[in-house]
């Protein structure tokens, strides 16, 4: 038998008012911060300071503590102490990113409520108020309207931005909260879990996604947990994610783990295959042909006599229920398996999925010509003129024959030809403005950097036409040692060039220009004469007849980017590259300017 014992201890009830109050004296709280990242590179774009309670033994989550504060009349000292403890943090937290700050907004009622208090702690710490976003909760907009509105302009009259916070757990209409002007809209959690096994969850966050772009509100998608999630998110274009699969809260700081970051890119290129920046390059999406699938389950004699009436029908797509692709059939296949003394007897009674045993190539639809033409013709000799499967997000698009793919790649070669300059073979001015109209078309990043030779007259007066027309293809030849298969490279005319580029920082595009400098120095030294090299100039006619000295040839690049900037039309953009140009011509020797 086992032996019980009442213990001594006098029990002492658990009291929330006293909870609170003691967090409040000893200031029991500390700040963590969750990253917000952008689903259009996966860079994060800003944190979220939540609170989380220090004291040891409190039962008390942070909610039910903002509760008993607004019992108690203490809901405005709970606010002031979570957002200077957040502020403070905040001081470590890397430069230009946003900070958004949850609010209470029944603590404008509160009879301790300070107007101004948070402009006054970001001037005392150094603080930028334009990073800051007010987060107030949809909820309050349903329960008090008033209060949620006179809360909004209150932050909003400061100049601070401002978000609602928990859209969807309230279910107060979109249209009404969009009346309102937040910056930012962020979806509530409970719409976003599971939203890639629920169609209607999908199309709430489309609709929103479509109101918001048209009155310029960003959308952040709350609580991603999973990588489905997040792959949903994307392809329905929503602006930035929060959630533990993207990053936990922490005390500090975090980036984004470069696995998460290269999935999102990976996912947005995907989703929203951009146009290449090569000019007359096309997807095999666009030209391929749409044959209609069959089925595993098809009867194979069914096929077999369509394809003995119609010699044009040279190969069929396997798909199930769902357009996956399950197999692919060539009429040299077919016709050999019900061939011979016993291939009609043996495959007569046979689905078409019961002869899928042989090889096919597929290719993404955003895949250029240039490329599967390359794959196309690395295959075994058996199949080299096989039929290719095209594919858009993994479900069957259509058939794409060798001819096709060999006609496409012609074409293009004949539109480059006859846009290319005759001197460096470089792209010229049609395909230079087809491409840098689709670019700012586009959200991704890019950098337009216009290239030209400072002191070329004098270098081709003294040395004549020939070498001045090597000192052009010298820069081309240092263009294309230096640039990436993906960057574009044009030649406007004359010493004018052009390089469009999707590097998507300052750093590395600075990195370009000067790796170009330092390859095109090198490369014209033999286009001096010792003397004059060694020296460091040449002597030749100035614009005003007379005999001058002029430096050695340099670069003039001027970088215009959309960083920091957007550019809705050509004109613009070429205005802005034209004040660029003209900085860097006051400068002597190579100049790079990146805006």
């Amino acid at each position: 038998m086992e032996l019980q014992f009442a213990s001594t201890e006098k029990l002492v009830p658990f009291n929330p008012t006293n909870i609170l109050f003691e967090i409040l004296d000893g200031e029991y709280i500390r700040p963590v911060y969750q990253p917000i990242v952008s689903l259009q590179n996966g860079v994060v774009f800003a944190y979220e300071a939540l609170s989380r309670i220090t004291r040891p033994n409190c039962h008390l989550n942070i909610d039910e503590l903002f509760e008993m504060a607004k019992k108690n009349q203490k809901l405005w000292e709970l606010e002031s102490l979570c957002r200077a403890k957040a502020l403070k943090g905040a001081c470590e937290k890397p430069a230009r990113m946003k900070l958004f700050l949850n609010v209470e907004p029944n603590i404008i009622y509160d009879p301790e409520f300070i107007s101004g208090f948070t402009q006054e702690k970001l001037l005392k710490l150094g603080l930028n108020s334009e990073d800051i976003i007010f987060e107030i909760t949809e909820k309050t907009a349903v329960i008090s309207p008033g209060v949620f509105k006179k809360a909004l302009s209150h932050y909003q009259n400061q100049g601070f931005k401002v978000a609602i916070d928990d859209f969807g757990l309230g279910y107060s209409g979109l249209a009404r909260i969009c009346s309102f002007s937040p910056d930012y809209l962020k979806i509530d959690m409970s719409i976003v879990r599971g939203i890639d096994k629920d169609k209607k969850k999908r199309s709430v966050v489309s609709s929103i996604v479509r109101l918001c772009r048209e009155v310029n509100i960003e959308v952040v998608a709350e609580g991603i947990e999973t990588e489905e999630e997040l792959e949903t998110l994307i392809e329905l274009d929503v602006d930035y994610g929060q959630g533990f699969f993207l990053g936990r809260p922490d005390e500090k700081f975090q980036s984004l783990r470069g696995k998460v970051e290269l999935m999102i890119r990976q996912l947005r290129q995907i989703n929203q295959s951009p146009l290449p920046l090569y000019p007359y390059v096309e997807t095999v999406g666009l030209i391929c042909q749409r044959n209609e699938p069959v089925s595993p389950d098809d009867k194979a004699l069914s096929i077999y006599e369509r394809m003995k009436l119609d010699p044009s029908l040279t190969e069929v797509c396997v798909t199930d229920a769902e357009e996956n692709v399950c197999g692919f059939l060539t009429r040299s296949y077919l016709l050999g398996r019900f061939s011979g003394q016993y291939g009609y007897g043996l495959n007569y009674r046979r689905n078409i999925g019961e002869l899928l045993n042989q090889e096919y190539m597929t290719a993404d639809a955003g895949m250029t010509v240039e490329e599967i033409a390359s794959l196309a013709m690395d295959r075994d000799h058996s199949s080299v003129y096989d039929a290719i499967i095209v594919t858009e997000k993994g479900k069957y698009l259509g058939v794409l024959t060798v001819r096709d793919l060999l006609l496409a790649s012609i074409n293009m070669r004949e539109k480059r030809a006859a846009d290319a300059s005759p001197l460096t073979g470089l792209p010229g001015n049609n395909s230079i403005q087809h491409t840098i109209e689709a670019v700012i078309r586009e959200t991704e990043p890019y950098a337009i950097i216009y290239l030209d030779l400072d002191n070329f007259k004098a270098y081709n007066d003294a040395y004549g036409f020939s070498n001045g027309d090597s000192m052009l293809k010298t820069l081309a030849q240092a263009m294309i040692q230096c640039c990436s298969e993906k960057d574009f490279l044009g030649h406007i005319g004359g010493d004018d060039f052009v390089i469009i580029t999707r590097r998507r920082d300052k750093e590395s595009v600075q990195s370009l220009c000067d790796n170009i400098i330092s390859v095109f120095s090198k490369l014209i030294q033999p286009l001096y004469s010792p003397l004059d090299w060694e020296r460091g100039y040449i002597v030749s006619k100035d614009r005003n007849g007379f005999m001058n000295t002029f430096p050695i040839t340099t670069l003039s690049m001027a970088v215009v980017t959309n960083y920091n900037n957007s550019f809705d039309e050509s004109a613009t953009l070429s205005n802005a590259i034209a004040e660029v140009k003209k900085l860097c011509k006051q400068k002597k020797g190579n100049a790079v300017i990146i805006s």
